[in-house]
């Protein structure tokens, strides 16, 4: 994991999504870092997804999926839905009283197209992480994301 991140992973963690390619996508964190609140629960690992995802990000996609929860009911309540469950989830570990939803973002609209789809990846059921990976196509593939040392 620190491999693919370039930094030393907060502890604990644990791998919740592999790749095809048998390295960790994503690892679940506990919302604690060195005893102040941090909001995110799945972090999103390989390096190849994070750069794709990334893309989206800088080519202004995330605006089109807030006017879409602004004007699609159903979308919208599949989003509410989805921030309902990461907020739980992350509520089960550790109870973070107003450290908003999905990567710690507001109620009203995307902020992070990676927790979005590391949620999606590890529970389904996130439709902006459903958007990505429809978007993005397969982001998770072979070959590995990083040179893995040997033994």
């Amino acid at each position: 994991m620190s491999l693919q991140l370039q930094r030393r992973v907060l502890e604990p963690a644990r791998v919740a999504v592999r790749c095809p390619c048998g390295l960790p996508a994503v690892v679940e964190t506990h919302p604690l870092a060195g005893g102040s609140p941090f909001p995110t629960l799945y972090w999103l690992t390989c390096r190849r997804a994070c750069s794709e995802i990334g893309r989206l990000e800088g080519d202004g996609r995330m605006r089109e999926l807030n006017d879409r929860l602004r004007d699609d009911d159903d979308f919208r309540r599949a989003f509410d839905d989805a921030q309902a469950d990461y907020v739980a989830r992350r509520d089960s570990i550790h109870v973070l009283d107003g450290a908003g939803g999905v990567g710690g973002g507001p109620a009203d609209r995307v902020k992070c197209l990676h927790s979005h789809y590391a949620h999606h990846a590890v529970c389904g059921g996130n439709p902006v992480g459903a958007w990505v990976e429809e978007v993005a196509g397969p982001v998770l593939r072979p070959p590995p994301c990083v040179d893995v040392p040997a033994p």
